[in-house]
């Protein structure tokens, strides 16, 4: 295996080539070359989750191409950082096969599955929103710890401490990091269940020094816990990116790969952010030594993952990953409409019935793009974990007919979407209960799902 030193040798090492040389005379071709080498083409439009298993093939073969012949690049040195086919057969070969997260009755195993999988998907609850007050972040870490069928956490991003406003680079951030990662172990151990691991890292603080201080077992992320790595877009690793991970590969952390292609960029349309995707995950454990990996991929102009292209571009990458790598993954959707809405409960289903019929794990939609601060509560959160509990072991055909029955009822909505409420608008502080209107809302959406074929219980 190749070990993270040699890809930091090879970061101040590899060949030159200038940024916009990069993207536009290595990546870009590359793609393109790979795409028409294999033959690939997009299912028709009626086909949202495909179920052509030589199609996924194809695509985790183009994948393959498309790494070696490209590379890694890394900007602070202009440098390419580049794999022979056998250093990346032998990272496949090698990944993780599961990855252990959490302590006590908590601890359990992220595994990989497969297309169609009636294994149970590992499902992360939580996001990294932004949350305007310590007493908002808490009560919905909480709430998010009483979903029975949550497997991890992710800890909300603190926008102020004490009416100080949290900045990147400043002390603020630091103090900001640390008291996030207590107010969440807290909550968590509110709700009886003091063992959940924190596997988003911390969306409070992104720097190298937000993650040192918080890379400790006394008040931060434990051995037990993930450490998110997020790449830079396409296919980039900065030395930020790098010095985190040297940190929590010496800390003994369990290291998870965050990245996805961007549909409309670089990456084209459905086929070639397919094999962007599939290409992702697959470099995961080779380039940051990953154990497990986080899939996002966002539409360059709308910033959801919802509509019908994302839809079927990330089910072909999952597709071809989860048939050909045994390695552990899961995917973030983000919906367009906000919190506290029926259309958010639409999208969401969609999007987690193309991920688990796909063969990958969940995490739990974002609602409002992920960018509106108190917009997301724990209710659509247990709505997803419900819907993917129960399309494992659901056929693609028919997850394809329910997801284009939802299609129907959203898409024409996604260019302008309903905001929604605020956490504290629709939830009871005290109780932590949702409040009649949106209970309803959610009981709506599961009878819909019902009808529609899915059993929930």
């Amino acid at each position: 295996m190749v070990s993270f030193l040699e890809i930091c040798r090879r970061a101040a090492s590899g060949p030159i080539v200038a940024p916009d040389d990069f993207d536009m005379e290595r990546m870009v071709p590359n793609l393109q070359k790979a795409i028409a080498q294999h033959g690939l083409k997009a299912p028709p439009k009626d086909v949202v989750i495909p179920w052509d298993d030589d199609l996924a093939d194809r695509i985790f073969l183009a994948a393959k191409d498309f790494v070696v012949e490209t590379g890694v690049y890394c900007p602070d040195t202009n440098r390419v950082i580049r794999f022979t086919r056998d250093e990346l057969e032998e990272a496949i070969h090698f990944a993780a096969r599961e990855c252990w997260l959490g302590e006590g009755k908590d601890r359990a195993a992220m595994r990989p599955r497969r297309p169609e999988d009636p294994q149970i998907p590992w499902c992360h609850v939580g996001g990294g929103i932004p949350v305007s007050s310590e007493e908002i972040a808490s009560a919905v870490v909480e709430g998010y710890a009483r979903i029975p069928h949550a497997n991890s956490m992710s800890i909300p991003a603190l926008t102020q401490i004490r009416g100080l406003t949290v900045q990147a680079g400043a002390p603020s951030e630091i103090y900001a990091a640390i008291q996030s990662v207590r107010l969440g172990r807290d909550s968590m151990r509110r709700a009886g269940r003091p063992g959940l691991p924190i596997i988003n890292l911390l969306s409070t603080s992104a720097s190298p020094m937000g993650v040192l201080a918080i890379t400790n077992s006394d008040h931060g992320i434990r051995p037990s816990d993930g450490w998110l790595i997020v790449s830079l877009t396409e296919f980039k690793l900065d030395y930020n990116v790098l010095n985190k991970t040297a940190a929590v590969l010496a800390y003994g952390g369990n290291v998870g790969f965050a990245a996805g292609a961007i549909y409309g960029g670089f990456a084209g349309g459905v086929i070639g952010s397919a094999v962007v995707n599939a290409a992702y995950i697959m470099v995961a454990p080779l380039v940051v030594s990953a154990t497990y990996h986080l899939l996002y991929s966002l539409h360059i102009n709308q910033s959801n993952s919802t509509a019908r292209e994302l839809l079927t571009s990330v089910a072909l990458g999952c597709q071809a990953v989860s048939r050909n790598m045994a390695f552990p993954y899961f995917d973030l959707g983000y919906a367009a409409a906000g919190t506290c809405t029926r259309q958010l409960y639409d999208e969401t289903a969609a999007r987690i019935m193309a991920d688990v019929v796909s063969g990958a794990n969940i995490e739990t939609v974002h609602p409002a793009k992920g960018i509106l601060t108190d917009n997301y509560s724990p209710m659509e959160m247990r709505f997803a974990c419900e819907v993917a509990h129960a399309a494992a072991g659901v056929s693609r055909r028919d997850a394809n007919e329910m997801v284009k029955e939802l299609l129907a009822r959203y898409e024409s909505h996604l260019a302008n979407p309903p905001e929604g409420k605020r956490f504290q608008d629709c939830y009871n502080l005290d109780t932590l209960e949702p409040d009649p209107e949106h209970f309803d809302i959610y009981a709506e959406a599961k009878g819909h799902m019902r009808k529609l074929g899915l059993k929930l219980r």
